[in-house]
């Protein structure tokens, strides 16, 4: 293999590995809402911790990883310019995705906050609605990722421009 391949294994492996940590984030989310919403009380702390740990996620290692996407889009989209329609949904769905962890957020807030049971279970609906939402544009959003823009890059760029963006990645990731 040459160098270059080897290169692009390893970066796209890289993407692809935050990708999978994504995805396993947001079945626990998935699955910590649903218990929210069923167990009631009983365990409303360890499903309320379980959330803080999956929003410290988002905000620890997702934002920062949409912004290494944001870089790679850029790149891309000046070296192959048939994939800019495809970029600028992206990177669209990147800006809803923050906005959406942003609300997720304040709405998690609005929930530790309210002590009127019946208002709780509203919060826990409103959480839950909007955590639902968030799940499914994560889940479509990776795999128009993962198995469309990454794999039209390693295809389509020359193997000097993968030079290139690989070590922007890499400088991007030691920052």
């Amino acid at each position: 293999m040459t160098k270059e391949i080897l290169d692009a294994e390893n970066n796209f492996a890289f993407m692809y590995k935050k990708h999978k940590e994504v995805l396993e984030k947001v079945d626990q989310l998935n699955d910590t809402l649903t218990n929210l919403r069923y167990e009631g009380k009983v365990h409303i702390g360890r499903n309320m911790n379980d959330i803080e740990k999956v929003l410290s996620f988002f905000n620890e290692d997702l934002l920062p990883h949409v912004k290494l996407d944001e870089m790679v889009f850029t790149f891309v989209g000046t070296h192959v310019p048939k994939l800019e329609s495809v970029i600028r949904l992206l990177q669209a769905e990147h800006k809803e995705m923050v906005v959406n962890i942003e609300v997720f957020s304040y709405l998690f807030r609005e929930l530790e906050n309210e002590k009127n049971e019946s208002k709780r279970m509203e919060a826990v609906e409103k959480l839950r609605d909007k955590g639902t939402y968030l799940i499914y544009l994560m889940r479509n959003h990776i795999q128009a990722e993962s198995e469309g823009v990454y794999k039209v890059i390693d295809r389509e760029l020359r193997p000097e421009e993968k030079k290139t963006l690989f070590k922007m990645m890499r400088e991007f990731k030691s920052s």
